[in-house]
């Protein structure tokens, strides 16, 4: 049995993927734990994992614009660099898995004289100059063009990440490291698993340390049923159902809620709609259409029988969405959605509508161009199986075990049914 601890921000799509992760190493007999800010207390509740707090929160990031969100993660770094090292000696782990999201559970797992790994959980923060970078809708553009183009976007994105980069900068020296100040930095060149897999990315090299394991998720993909009142509610009409998503932290967006509700009415398609808590009764009543509205939908079940989706382009959405052959409208919002996007369009998988033109027009054009489209169908065949043969949780544990084992924490054991690639 190993010590393992996962630290990760506090949002609740990182701690869903994680959490799959600690129960299957769990299931094997190994101690795991969260370890990041007090925001992660209702998340790891739900995710039924232990939980060692740092002692500071997280700004709360839903419908936050791009300087928020940079200021707040200059800030959850600095705590890690602060309060992380000590808390991780403390625990004494056998191994830190650390989110790629955040550099400063990396320098913090060093500092403390700590092996660790890390885990991309969102797209990759991968530092190439072949490809644009992980912030930007970018199309792919190939040769000495591309590369001009992408090494202005990166001086940009540098720019924009200086108060970060200070902090990690300020950290390695207060710890005697060596300074790495880009987030690329801290990519374990050793182990790096990854939700992504190469088929939808931009061709580019991801690094010695890169495994991708495709979507972590509990059971198998198939395997989810909708509970006996949702299937009784969802009983075939003769219409086509979409899905509509906007994620966590973006439920609130109310104007573009009535948008889809509205194209989904001028098609006469069934809308399913989940806007996580952020929609209040009196908006839900004023969406066009009837739409059938929840906080929260069983996810993977409902893409099983859906024949499109809507979403905002965040990463689980978007592989939950591959894992079940359904064909999507992207409407990217924030961080790294727009580059997720590109990559969807670049693979023929997705209409992606810019923000600026994501009307009621402009959604049931993307919407309608999309549903029952045979050339999505064939590039999601593809896609799909190639995401199911990368493993999951099954071959993500299997590399920690193997990592491990390397270094004499534990006996070699026989290869999981997933194997090792």
């Amino acid at each position: 049995m190993a010590r393992i601890v996962l630290c990760l921000p506090a949002l609740s799509s990182h701690a869903a993927v994680h959490g799959v992760l600690a129960r299957e190493l769990a299931r094997r007999g190994h101690d795991c734990r969260f370890v990041g800010a007090g925001g992660l207390t209702e998340y790891a509740r739900r995710e039924d994992v232990a939980l060692e707090t740092l002692g500071f929160d997280e700004m709360d990031m839903r419908s936050a614009g791009l300087w928020r969100v940079l200021r707040a993660t200059a800030r959850a770094t600095r705590d890690w660099i602060e309060r992380g090292p000590d808390a991780l000696a403390r625990l004494a782990p056998d191994l830190v898995v650390a989110d790629q999201a955040e550099p400063g559970a990396s320098l913090a797992a060093e500092a403390a004289g700590l092996p660790r790994v890390t885990m991309a959980v969102a797209l990759p923060l991968d530092r190439d100059e072949a490809i644009p970078p992980p912030f930007v809708g970018w199309p792919m553009l190939e040769g000495d063009r591309g590369r001009r183009r992408n090494r202005g976007g990166w001086r940009v994105a540098d720019a924009l990440m200086t108060p970060q980069s200070r902090a990690l900068a300020a950290g390695c020296r207060a710890h005697g490291l060596p300074v790495r100040a880009r987030l690329s930095d801290w990519i374990s060149p050793e182990l790096d698993l990854r939700q992504w897999v190469p088929a939808l990315d931009f061709p580019h090299d991801p690094g010695a340390g890169a495994r991708p394991v495709g979507p972590l998720r509990d059971g198998e993909a198939g395997g989810v049923d909708l509970p006996d009142d949702l299937s009784e509610t969802l009983s075939d009409d003769g219409r086509p159902l979409v899905f509509a998503s906007l994620g966590t932290l973006q439920g609130g967006r109310a104007g573009l809620f009535r948008a889809i509700a509205g194209a989904a009415e001028d098609l006469g398609v069934r809308l399913l709609l989940a806007h996580a808590g952020g929609l209040d009764p009196a908006r839900v009543a004023a969406l066009p259409g009837r739409p059938l509205v929840r906080a929260f939908w069983p996810q993977r079940a409902l893409l099983a029988r859906v024949s499109a989706c809507v979403t905002h382009a965040g990463l689980n959405t978007v592989l939950d969405c591959v894992a079940h052959r359904v064909p999507m409208v992207a409407v990217p919002l924030a961080f790294e959605q727009p580059a997720i996007a590109a990559r969807l369009a670049h693979h023929g998988v997705a209409r992606v509508v810019p923000g600026r033109r994501a009307t009621r027009a402009g959604i049931r054009e993307a919407l309608a161009s999309v549903l029952g489209n045979a050339a999505y169908s064939a590039a999601l065949r593809g896609l799909s199986a190639e995401m199911a043969s990368a493993g999951g949780a099954a071959r993500a544990a299997d590399y920690l075990e193997g990592f491990l084992a390397a270094r004499g924490v534990l006996r070699p054991a026989p290869r999981s049914a997933a194997g090792l690639s």
